[in-house]
């Protein structure tokens, strides 16, 4: 994956044990996308639990499931990550630098303890997170059919396909989180709020879907 984000005029490459020229350069190229992308799911992996462990996730059953949901897909996706990578022969990049948390912003790397209580915030969160983790595995899907590597495509797309899915559900799940909060707060919420953004949200994209004809 080139480089995705800069700190300090460093950018994040992870290379493998290939090198230029030797005529491994299609090998190399795949080693460090996966490299990249290991490294991209383990930093996605760090919130998750401490979200679980929030009191006020529990509150709301749809952000639980997501969230219960999305640390699973991870884990699995990580270790089919480290067994792709030791079949390629390349080596784990190196722990996330800090550029990848200034690319994220405000993103699953960020939270912290003044957004203890905002659930609706860890959603948001994590469906910026899973976003760049969806185009980075749209990255590595072309790279691995343009290079012919039918196995790392497939790795991809399975993983796309997960992120994909629950991307979707987070922005079922939000609309309601975000008006419980407002409720919680003490805010006057009117009645059927929560349906009618889904369906207007759904409108919406529903809408677009003519960009993939």
């Amino acid at each position: 994956m080139s480089d995705l984000g800069t700190d300090n005029q460093q950018s994040i490459r992870y290379d493998s044990s290939a090198t230029e020229g030797t005529g491994e350069n299609e090998r190399h190229s795949i080693q460090t996308y996966v490299s990249d992308m290991l490294a991209l799911e383990r930093h996605i992996a760090q919130p998750l639990k401490r979200q679980l462990d929030m009191g006020d996730t529990s509150k709301y059953s749809g952000a639980l499931t997501c969230i219960t949901t999305t640390q699973s897909m991870t884990e699995s996706h990580i270790t089919a990550l480290e067994q792709c990578l030791e079949q390629l022969g390349g080596h784990a990049a190196s722990p996330v630098k800090s550029a990848f948390s200034s690319l994220l912003g405000a993103g699953a790397a960020a939270i912290d303890s003044v957004r203890k209580t905002k659930v609706s915030k860890n959603l948001r969160d994590d469906y910026t997170a899973l976003s760049l983790a969806s185009i980075s595995y749209t990255l590595l899907h072309a790279t691995s059919v343009g290079l012919g590597d039918s196995t790392v495509a497939d790795l991809a797309k399975r993983h796309l396909a997960d992120y994909a899915r629950i991307i979707m559900q987070i922005s079922q799940v939000i609309p309601e989180v975000v008006l419980q909060e407002l409720r919680d707060d003490g805010e006057t919420v009117q009645t059927g709020a929560a349906e009618l953004i889904r369906q207007q949200t759904n409108e919406i994209w529903k809408s677009q879907a003519e960009v993939t004809r």
